[in-house]
Parts: structure tokens; sequence; C-alpha cells
């Protein structure tokens, strides 16, 4: 169920993202979700890296520094957003201890609240729609700060 991130946990854990491999899809061994961390799943899925993570006021932003090579090879619907600077769904990868605490949070109900955050990967989710959504404020290129092609771009 859904889960809250509280924004102190969040900018605790904001420099752990750098570094961390952004992929399309989140990662997947005989249909269980795994680390992005293996040789394997870089091969698969990996299609650049997250830089430059900071926090600020509520929101978590960083750069994902793309390797066009690896997405038009994994997933050619990215480049093609990505060319177009496009605003597309993303999705954390990351492991949590859930704290066993329902509660609302700006009307949205939650079933637990996610603490020490360790970062795992970012997910580019071409045709999905990530937890927190871009309708939501989320997304890659949702803060871009480049020209088209958008590279390195900002979720």
């Amino acid at each position: 169920g859904p889960l809250f991130y509280p924004a102190d946990e969040l900018e605790k854990s904001a420099l752990m993202w750098n570094g961390r491999p952004v992929v399309v899809y989140h990662p997947e061994l005989n249909g269980r979700g795994v680390s992005a961390g293996s040789p394997e799943i870089t091969n698969r899925y990996k299609i650049g890296t997250v830089f430059n993570t900071r926090f600020t006021g509520t929101q978590l932003v960083a750069e994902a520094w793309i390797d066009t090579e690896r997405v038009e090879a994994i997933d050619s619907r990215v480049l093609y957003d990505l060319t177009r600077n496009q605003t597309t769904e993303v999705s954390t990868g990351l492991f949590t201890d859930n704290e066993q605490t329902s509660g609302t949070w700006n009307g949205i109900p939650y079933i637990a609240i996610a603490r020490n955050h360790r970062p795992d990967h970012l997910a580019v989710l071409p045709d999905q729609v990530g937890a927190c959504s871009i309708a939501d404020g989320c997304g890659l290129m949702r803060n871009n700060e480049r020209e088209p092609l958008g590279l390195p771009s900002l979720f």
C-alpha cells in the first residue's frame, strides 16, 4: 500500500542518490523485483546515472545523466520523449524500514511511514504512472534546465 516519505527522511538520504543507476522500469528477475546493482541488471536495464542530488524545500531534486546510445538500445520511446523535452513518469527504487503507522498526508491515506531510505535506482516508466506522478509534480524532465535533448535532465 501507499507509504509516507517524510521530508526529513528525504533530506537525510539525498546524497545517497548520487551514483545510483537510472533504469527503464524497475528491474526484475524471474518476476521478482531486484536491486539494480548487479552487472546482469545493468546490462538489461541501465540507461544512465543520478548525480547532483539535493533536497530543496520539500522536494528531492537530481540530475539524471542519460547515455543516449544505451537508451536507444533499451527503449527508444524514452529517447523520443527526451529529444522532445517531454516529461516522463519515474519511480524511485529504494529500500526502507517501514514504521507501521497509518495516517493521511495532503488528503492522501498511507499505511506506513518510510524511514531510513537506502536508494537503489531511479526507474523511468515510459508507459506507466509513478507513485509520485507527473500530476503530483514528479517526473524526468520535470525541472529541466537544459535545451531540448535535455541531457542531463532533472527529475
